[in-house]
């Protein structure tokens, strides 16, 4: 996965754009903040814990709320951006 981190600032939260190859996964995991995910390009499958898989094409979104335990594949070449809370005090104002 390529990343390009876009902006940070002092309001706790981190956007970054990320290329992912078809069939490249992210295996189960969780965040322990908010996380919202934008599908600029490509197909993504997302599936939440003890939920069916659900297909997201371009133009669409989802949103992870914190401690949602989930997996991610790129079904096509997929471009992300992600933007993300962040609990860094660097962050903080």
């Amino acid at each position: 996965m390529q990343a390009c981190r876009l902006w940070e600032g002092n309001y706790n939260v981190e956007s970054g754009l990320y290329r992912m190859p078809e069939g490249m996964s992210i295996p189960t995991h969780h965040h322990a903040h908010w996380c919202q995910v934008f599908i600029l390009s490509g197909v993504m499958e997302v599936q939440a814990e003890a939920e069916d898989p659900h297909l997201i094409a371009a133009g669409g979104s989802y949103f992870v709320e914190p401690g949602d335990t989930h997996r991610e594949t790129a079904v096509k070449d997929s471009l992300l951006l992600v933007i993300c809370e962040e609990e860094r005090e660097e962050f903080r104002r």
